[in-house]
């Protein structure tokens, strides 16, 4: 056990503290998740009697809890302190999907989600500490946009309640995220149609290269639209640092019901398994403690109550955390 030199940042006192819990591997075994909020569509504010500013899906946090971590919200329309003190507290990201611009300059999952995505890269610069990153959908998309210089890669395509298999690139075995998975989970994932996908936007490989986003992105999977004439890009993985993408929704599989699009074979139910362990996996080695003082300040999903959305109308989502 050590702790690191603390480090000032304007009024922002940051304490790098490595836990005692953990085991002969040093490995984390209590690892919190954090999954970014993002506004409510129009419909599902008007449905919930417009009194949230912003909701998680709860299917995120039981696929983060189905690896074996606990999960704490983060709010939107926080000031930089909040984030910085998320980042001090959590021991992994997660940029959830949705319907959210991020784009427009009165987006708080894009004004958040800019500001944690730098944070994670100056935690690794300025402290050596690597904080995970899953992105998914719409956080795919806007994590490809930051690393573009928020200029826009996404074009239009085919590609929602469709269900798909994956083609992984030649040098897959050499990422981090696909490279340890079983014989069988890889079986599933190109031979089947068993990722879930449901996005209007892609990245095609053209644009991913026109962007240069290939300096800091591997490519470790593409899919087809609809047709099947539009390639795009559906997981990358960073070069350097533990940040995943994938345009699909592999917490779908286990946790929503809304389409049959969905898949939820034994086997397709694995594959997605399988992202969380490895996912959870990656965030237990990393050994910011999240204390009782954090936990004041970013209080555990379990003190919130979701909500069965589908009771209210036909949304993809059985259930959604709000925030207010």
């Amino acid at each position: 056990m050590g702790i690191r030199p603390e480090i000032h940042l304007g009024s922002w006192l940051i304490i790098w503290v490595f836990i005692t819990t953990s085991n002969s591997e040093g490995l984390n075994l209590k690892p919190v998740i954090g999954i970014l909020s993002q506004e409510l569509s129009s419909k599902m504010d008007d449905k919930t009697g417009n009194l949230y500013t912003s909701y998680i899906a709860a299917s995120y946090v039981k696929f983060m809890e189905s690896g074996g971590a606990r999960v704490v919200p983060i709010m939107i329309n926080q000031p930089e302190e909040y984030y910085r003190g998320v980042i001090n507290a959590v021991n992994g990201l997660v940029f959830p999907g949705g319907s959210s611009s991020f784009r427009s300059l009165s987006s708080g999952y894009g004004r958040a989600g800019s500001l944690l995505y730098n944070l994670v890269r100056e935690a690794k610069e300025m402290n050596d500490t690597e904080i995970p990153l899953f992105a998914t959908c719409l956080g795919f998309e806007m994590l490809l946009y930051l690393d573009a210089n928020k200029i826009n890669p996404l074009s239009r395509c085919n590609a929602s309640n469709l269900a798909d298999p994956l083609n992984l690139s030649p040098d897959f075995e050499q990422t981090e995220i696909l490279g340890s998975a079983s014989q069988d989970v890889l079986n599933t994932l190109t031979t089947t149609n068993s990722t879930s996908n449901f996005h209007k936007y892609c990245v095609t490989p053209q644009r991913f290269n026109e962007l240069d986003l290939q300096k800091n992105y591997t490519i470790v999977s593409t899919s087809f639209d609809r047709e099947k004439d539009d390639e795009y890009i559906s997981t990358v993985e960073h070069k350097r640092l533990p940040i995943y993408g994938t345009q699909w929704h592999p917490e779908k599989n286990s946790f929503e019901w809304a389409f049959s699009s969905i898949p939820h074979s034994r086997e397709a139910i694995r594959a997605a398994q399988y992202f969380a362990n490895f996912f959870v996996e990656k965030a237990r080695q990393n050994n910011i403690r999240y204390s009782t003082a954090e936990s004041r300040t970013f209080p555990l999903i379990y003190n919130y109550k979701p909500i069965y959305i589908r009771l209210l109308y036909k949304s993809s989502f059985q259930q959604c955390y709000f925030f207010k």
